[in-house]
């Protein structure tokens, strides 16, 4: 038996509701909109037009991508749902958000974020981990904002509380192009004779 290689036709993107301070992450967050969208691959993210999120939807939509946004209604202080060119999935809670993005995903790529993103990230990390689902997570950034992550889950591996084929399903990387092409080849339990 061999493993076979992923096919990836919809992708999560987690990131941060704010722009931050650094305008590469702006331009990486519309380049992986834009790349996806020309790949033929479906955006799926978290319905705001505000930051990172908006970015990266903007910038699949300008090559006419397929963007689907999971929206928690009555979640935030303002509404903030991005209203142009998303097939727009509204949801009760923050819980059913994440579910179904899992579930009309075949990865994940997660830009710079805050507590939401890591909440994400940590989530379905651990769902994988369960063979709740098989989705490989790849980190996008400029080259250190994710440094401290991978180091805490090398650091986990090296106290044998982390196995090295759960450590297997995160991988790192700086474009758009290799962010995708990684998900494709990250380990998968899907095997053929």
């Amino acid at each position: 038996m061999r493993t076979r290689g992923r096919e990836i036709e919809s992708v999560a993107v987690f990131c941060a509701s704010s722009l931050g301070n650094e305008p590469k992450f702006v331009e990486l967050a519309t380049g992986l909109g834009k790349y996806l969208a020309l790949e033929g691959v479906t955006v799926i993210f978290g319905g705001s037009d505000a930051g990172l999120m908006g970015a990266v939807a903007d910038g699949a939509i300008s090559e006419n991508g397929h963007v689907i946004g999971v929206y928690p209604e009555n979640t935030f202080s303002r509404d903030v749902r991005h209203r142009g060119g998303v097939d727009l999935r509204l949801v009760a809670s923050m819980h059913e958000r994440k579910a179904l993005m899992y579930e009309l995903s075949d990865g994940v790529i997660a830009l710079p974020g805050g507590y939401g993103t890591l909440d994400e990230l940590a989530e379905v990390l651990s769902w994988t981990q369960l063979g709740l689902h098989d989705l490989p997570v790849v980190l996008l950034d400029t080259g250190k904002f994710w440094n401290k992550f991978v180091e805490f889950f090398d650091d986990a591996m090296s106290f044998g509380v982390l196995n090295e084929r759960s450590r297997q399903s995160l991988a790192r990387a700086l474009t758009p192009q290799s962010a995708l092409e990684l998900l494709r080849k990250l380990p998968s339990d899907t095997v053929e004779d």
